[in-house]
C-alpha cells in the first residue's frame, strides 16, 4: 500500500509538472511539447528549426544538388531519374572528398553530365565547370576592385571652384551609348549581306566533338561573329549544315537570344554549301592539305570548318573536301612564321580575323598578326618579310643579326 501511495503521489506530481510545462511552452519558441503517450503523462520535446543559442555550429555551405528540378532534368523518365540519383551520390562523394566541384549546376549542365558514360569524363567536366565558375567570380571581384580604386582616386584628387573636365566629370562631347554602336555594327552587317563578300561556316562536325569541345566551339563562333561585326569591311557569314537541336547551335543561340528574329543580321541554314554555291567557286580552308593559299581571291567563296579538335586531331576537313570534290587550301604559316609549339590548327575566330584583314590589302604579314605570340619562336616574328627567291628570314638569322649589331658581342668579350 505504501508503494502504491508513493506511486500515486509521484504520478500526481508529474501531472502537475506537465501542466506547468504546457503553459510555459505556449510562450516559448525554443522547445515544443507533444501530446502524452502513456498514462504516466510522459512528454517528448524536439528542437525547432533555426539558430540555437547553445550550439555554435557553422552554417553548411550549399551543395550543387541542394535544389534540383527533377522533372526538368529527367522529363518524367524513371530510368533517367535513377541515373540522376546515382550521379548525385557520386558528386556528393566528390564534394565531401574535396574535389573541384561547382557550387551550383543548371538544368542543362545536369543533362550534359548524364550524357557522359565514364566517371573520369564526368570528373573532368565538373572540373571544367568549376574553373568557369571561379573565373566568373574573379572577374566580378576585379571589376569591383577597379571601380573602388577609380572612385577613391576621384575623391582624393584636389577640388577647385572651376569647371572640371575629364572622366566622371564634365565633357564637351556627347556620350556614345552601346545601343548606338550596336546599331552601327548591325548596319555594317546588313551592308555586307547586300554587297559584301560571303564566307561559309561548316557546322557539320557536332558528332566528332566531345561535349567540352562543342561548348568551346560555340564560344569561338560567338567571338568570330563579334569580331566580324566590328571590322571595317565585314564578311557576310553564312552558317551552313546547321543542326538546330545540336549543342553548338543551342550554345550560340543562348548567348545570342535574338538570333531567330527576322531583323537580326545573321544567316544560317541546314542546307549544304553545295546547294548554295557552284562547286567551282568553293575553297575549303584546311590545315591538312598541301596546297597553300597565295592570295585572297574575291571571286572565290571560302569555307571554314566549325570544329574544335583538342582531344584528337583528325583530317576530317580534308576528307570532306575530297569527298565533295572541291578545292582546298591552307594558310602559308611556314612561309612567314617560325612555329614554336602546338599544332597549326587555328581557332575559328582567328581564321576569320586573318581572312578579314587579308581581304582588305592581301598583306599576309599584317593578317598573321592575329596568331598568338606564344605559338611563335621569337617575339618579333611578325616583322618578317620575304627576301630573295621566297626565302624567309629565320629566327636563327634574326638572332645573329641582333648579336652582330648590338652590344651583345661587347658583353660576351668582357
Amino acid at each position: 500500500m505504501l508503494i502504491s501511495r508513493c506511486g500515486l503521489r509521484i504520478l500526481s506530481k508529474l501531472a502537475f509538472r506537465t501542466k506547468i510545462l504546457v503553459e510555459e511552452s505556449k510562450c516559448s519558441s525554443s522547445i515544443k511539447l507533444f501530446a502524452p503517450v502513456t498514462s504516466a503523462s510522459r512528454y517528448y520535446c524536439i528542437k525547432l528549426e533555426g539558430p540555437s543559442d547553445t550550439l555554435n555550429s557553422e552554417p553548411s555551405t550549399p551543395k550543387p544538388f541542394d535544389d534540383i528540378d527533377y522533372d526538368s532534368i529527367t522529363g518524367g523518365d524513371e530510368e533517367t531519374l535513377s541515373k540522376l540519383k546515382r550521379l548525385i551520390l557520386e558528386i556528393d562523394l566528390l564534394y565531401e572528398s574535396g574535389e573541384q566541384v561547382p557550387s551550383r549546376l543548371r538544368v542543362d549542365q545536369w543533362q550534359s553530365l548524364l550524357q557522359l558514360s565514364s566517371r573520369s569524363s564526368r570528373m573532368k567536366h565538373l572540373k571544367y565547370l568549376f574553373l568557369i565558375e571561379k573565373k566568373k567570380e574573379n572577374r566580378v571581384v576585379r571589376k569591383l576592385e577597379k571601380r573602388a580604386e577609380r572612385i577613391e582616386r576621384y575623391e582624393n584628387e584636389p577640388k577647385n571652384n572651376h569647371i572640371e573636365y575629364g572622366l566622371m566629370r564634365n565633357s564637351m562631347f556627347h556620350r556614345i551609348y552601346e545601343k548606338q554602336m550596336n546599331s552601327l555594327y548591325n548596319y555594317r552587317l546588313c551592308e555586307a549581306m547586300l554587297y559584301g563578300q560571303d564566307i561559309l561556316i561548316d557546322c557539320s562536325y557536332d558528332g566528332h566533338m566531345s561535349l567540352k569541345e562543342q561548348t568551346n566551339c560555340a564560344k569561338q563562333l560567338l567571338l568570330m561573329w563579334s569580331y566580324n561585326r566590328t571590322h571595317k569591311d565585314p564578311f557576310n557569314i553564312i552558317f551552313c549544315n546547321v543542326d538546330r537541336e545540336g549543342i553548338v547551335f543551342k550554345g550560340l543561340s543562348k548567348t545570342i537570344p535574338t538570333i531567330d528574329e527576322p531583323t537580326f543580321p545573321l544567316n544560317y541554314t541546314k542546307k549544304s554549301y553545295l546547294d548554295l554555291y557552284p562547286r567551282e567557286k568553293l575553297v575549303y580552308l584546311t590545315p591538312h592539305c598541301n596546297e597553300e593559299l597565295k592570295e585572297y581571291n574575291h571571286d572565290d567563296v571560302y569555307i571554314v570548318g566549325a570544329m574544335v579538335d583538342k582531344m584528337k586531331v583528325e583530317p576530317l576537313s580534308l576528307a570532306k573536301g575530297k569527298r565533295d570534290k572541291i578545292r582546298m587550301a591552307k594558310l602559308p604559316l611556314d612561309l612567314y612564321l617560325d612555329w614554336k609549339q602546338g599544332t597549326k590548327n587555328l581557332t575559328i575566330n582567328q581564321m576569320i580575323m586573318i581572312m578579314a584583314d587579308l581581304k582588305v590589302d592581301n598583306n599576309w604579314v599584317n593578317a598573321l598578326k592575329h596568331i598568338p605570340r606564344r605559338k611563335l619562336l621569337e617575339g618579333d616574328a611578325y616583322q618578317r618579310r620575304l627576301v630573295g627567291n621566297n626565302h624567309k628570314i629565320s629566327a636563327k638569322r634574326i638572332r645573329e643579326d641582333f648579336r652582330r649589331n648590338s652590344v651583345y658581342s661587347l658583353l660576351i668579350k668582357k
